[in-house]
């Protein structure tokens, strides 16, 4: 199937729809010219944009998309999705079935607020979040100019923090904003946070214009919510970001189907198994190996409750997945409908 030229560069190289992009389209039996993205996604509706300018379709009339999707055109005219490269997805809030938030993503910037009371779980979740899309992530903290010296909550979040690059940002003096620039320039990242957490300020920043509608954070401290959609925009050297909705929980989708994955606290999972109880609860417990530990100074205090924290978390994830396994064969087993 004839493709672009090959010496000029994609329409939509800006975009992500490189070289690489273009021999997929043409492996998929679909023309690289008539190649869109998914930029917007509202009630049944799905904005692509295509080398022509945007256009919306129906959510039935395509494959299972979202925000930062590739899409193509077969010999029939039918629109069908490009091999995904990233997929930044969570579990519901509400609910035990994972939630897509956006595909195609180069980086991940999670964002905290410092102006406010800073939650160290919920920050490692989404760094956690962001590390398990397959993306790269970058932790942004922003109005540094008024928040006190953060070696403090970056000693906390060490265990997380491995290779991933900490930007203090302000928009009010500027700092940080070249780096973050920098790294968005030429690539696809997603903003990340809870409610009130810079997103909308810092995409205003990058994008240069007053796109994006900001508030201040209400008198609880907690955010308001400014972004009500998700939305890809174009950066003005190249690239793009997808703006999202502030999050209250980060917690990792894991599919049952999928392989356990690696542990997060690997070694206080090893430490754990030379307790004298096998039900050990690690506090305050005769032979537990985590309180000796703790004891002799071996291991701080606020590590070994955050390993509590995931070892709960891990523990009633696996017992949702256990129980909608059940439900879903009684289900099957009536011959009805299986709930969604």
């Amino acid at each position: 199937m004839p493709g672009p030229d090959a010496a000029l560069p994609h329409p939509l190289a800006d975009l992500g729809f490189d070289g690489t992009r273009v021999d997929e389209a043409v492996a998929a039996g679909t023309d690289p010219a008539a190649a869109a993205r998914v930029v917007r996604m509202d009630r049944g509706w799905a904005t692509l944009q295509g080398a022509d300018g945007t256009r919306r379709v129906r959510l039935r009339e395509c494959p299972p998309i979202v925000v930062g999707d590739w899409l193509g055109l077969d010999a029939d005219g039918t629109l069908v999705r490009l091999a995904r490269r990233s997929l930044l997805v969570r579990k519901a809030a509400d609910r035990d079935e994972p939630q897509q938030m956006a595909a195609n993503v180069d980086v991940v910037v999670v964002t905290w607020a410092l102006d406010t009371r800073v939650s160290t779980g919920r920050l490692r979740d989404m760094l956690v979040l962001a590390r398990e899309s397959g993306a790269v992530p970058v932790l942004a903290l922003s109005k540094i100019d008024i928040a006190e010296p953060v070696d403090g909550l970056l000693a906390e979040l060490d265990d997380v923090l491995d290779d991933v690059e900490v930007v203090t940002t302000s928009a009010v003096t500027g700092e940080g904003m070249d780096r973050l620039l920098a790294i968005a320039t030429g690539r696809t990242i997603v903003l990340l946070g809870s409610s009130g957490a810079g997103k909308s300020t810092l995409t205003n920043v990058l994008l240069g214009v007053d796109s994006r509608e900001t508030a201040d954070v209400g008198r609880t401290g907690d955010g308001r919510h400014t972004t009500t959609n998700r939305e890809l925009l174009p950066l003005p050297d190249g690239g793009a970001i997808i703006d999202t909705p502030g999050i209250r929980a980060a917690a990792a989708w894991e599919d049952e189907d999928e392989a356990e994955p690696e542990s997060r606290f690997p070694d206080l999972d090893e430490l754990a198994e030379e307790c004298r109880f096998s039900d050990c609860a690690h506090h305050a417990t005769p032979g537990c190996a985590l309180d000796r530990a703790v004891a002799d100074g071996e291991l701080a205090p606020s590590r070994r409750d955050q390993y509590l924290a995931y070892v709960a978390e891990r523990s009633t994830r696996q017992d949702a997945r256990s129980a909608a396994g059940r439900q879903h064969a009684r289900d099957r087993d009536r011959g009805g409908r299986t709930r969604p």
